[in-house]
């Protein structure tokens, strides 16, 4: 009785002070597992976070290698100082090289580096320069990319075979090729003369189209590595089935016309017919006709020539209006011409040009004219009458043609076109991340 009587006054017994001590404790302690687990996951949260930072950051980077690499791929080394493409005009099997942002970068940074590729590092006026200096545009992104020919090797590494082909073989050899024996080089274009679709092709025989490139960049921020690679082609434009194609008519009413479908270049060694026609088109008047063969021949497509048009639109230079007495380009130097006629009709009267002209409408031509290179019209071309001669050398595509004047000659010419294709931008392929 006296026990419960103090119990009462002077607060509870040591046994129940003590389970109280203990429960504290265990609140304290797991409060500080709780805390450490929440600390924990957050400094987990955050350096997840910050690893996804530096992998976006160096793919970017990567992909920013990628994009100045196909670039300086368009063009040509005599008329554009950021050039790092081949610089010969016949392609070098072993062609390979740099760009780099990074003075102090290494060979050895290279996995796939060999010394049976040339290896350039170009510059401003250098492109064959192999001395390691930041040859890039862009230095603030930390980056260095890679670009060499594809060759029949290179295919085979990526899992081209007889079974699962990844491009047309047509060199005629069809065994697996080495480091020391590459093959020839893989074109992008229409493998043969009648082809409608282009694609990726080999071949023994001299060919307009350039080489694949296979380009692969590295991008590094802060210790972290995205490598991106692609496989990226010049467009090649419209196929070329003989010098001159219409879609849907053509009249022939001059006194001295020659359509010549043989290759005065000889990068079309077989030769072409003089005149393509779409499955619907006709022909009316006559002229003097070469090739193989000698006659117009009729196709099953018609060609897309505003799609055309629109494809390759956005490499050209804009014509704002009818012109006279000018010269567009040079030989060295072609250039992509667009015109959009805002009455539907161009004009050109004395001109000269070299390269590609693209008019999306209705294309008037007087004498005396002079072309080097290919001529795209999406409606109707016509050659007036005039007592001074027309030269094309190259390949006219129209929807409609008459010729009326009195001394006209086109001439299929695969070297313009050759150095035109140079001067298209460049598309993607097939693109992978190897990491």
């Amino acid at each position: 009785m006296r026990d419960r009587v103090a119990q009462s006054i002077y607060g509870p017994s040591n046994t129940q002070a003590g389970g109280a001590l203990l429960a504290a404790l265990i609140l304290v302690a797991l409060s500080g597992i709780m805390g450490a687990t929440i600390l924990f996951a957050t400094s987990t949260d955050i350096h997840i976070s910050g690893n996804y930072r530096r992998a976006v950051q160096s793919l970017y980077a990567a992909e920013a290698g990628l994009a100045e690499t196909r670039r300086r791929l368009v063009g040509f080394p005599g008329t554009h100082p950021w050039y790092a493409g081949d610089s010969l005009s016949t392609y070098q099997a072993n062609w390979s090289a740099y760009v780099l942002t990074d003075a102090s970068w290494q060979l050895q940074q290279d996995p796939a580096y060999s010394t049976g590729l040339t290896n350039y590092v170009p510059t401003n006026g250098d492109f064959i320069n192999t001395l390691i200096v930041s040859n890039s545009l862009q230095t603030v992104l930390p980056y260095w990319a890679k670009v060499q020919h594809k060759s029949e090797y290179d295919a085979e590494q990526a899992g081209h075979s007889a079974s699962m082909p990844h491009y047309v073989d047509g060199d005629g050899t069809f065994t697996t090729h080495s480091k020391n024996n590459r093959g020839h080089l893989i074109r992008f274009g229409y493998s043969g003369n009648t082809s409608v679709q282009p694609g990726q092709f080999s071949t023994s025989a001299p060919s307009l189209y350039p080489p694949v490139e296979v380009i692969r960049s590295q991008g590094e921020v802060e210790g972290a590595i995205s490598i991106v690679q692609a496989d990226v082609a010049h467009q090649p434009g419209p196929p070329i089935w003989a010098p001159v194609y219409v879609g849907s008519h053509i009249h022939l009413s001059g006194g001295a016309i020659t359509i010549q479908g043989h290759d005065a270049c000889g990068l079309l060694p077989a030769g072409l017919p003089p005149i393509f026609l779409g499955p619907s088109a006709t022909v009316v008047g006559t002229a003097s006709l070469n090739g193989n063969p000698g006659v117009p021949q009729v196709g099953s497509q018609v060609l897309n020539l505003s799609g055309y048009f629109n494809q390759l639109q956005a490499s050209g230079q804009s014509i704002p209006g009818d012109l006279t007495g000018v010269t567009l380009g040079t030989v060295a130097s072609p250039e992509v011409q667009v015109a959009k006629p805002s009455g539907g009709m161009l004009i050109l009267t004395n001109v000269t040009g070299y390269g590609l002209l693209l008019v999306d409408g209705s294309l008037r031509i007087y004498p005396p004219f002079h072309w080097e290179g290919m001529i795209i019209v999406s409606g109707q071309a016509t050659i007036e009458s005039g007592l001074s001669p027309v030269l094309i050398q190259g390949v006219v595509w129209a929807n409609e043609l008459s010729v009326l004047n009195n001394d006209v000659t086109i001439t299929m010419d695969s070297c313009p076109i050759s150095r035109i294709l140079r001067i298209f931008p460049t598309k993607v392929l097939n693109w992978r991340q190897l990491l």
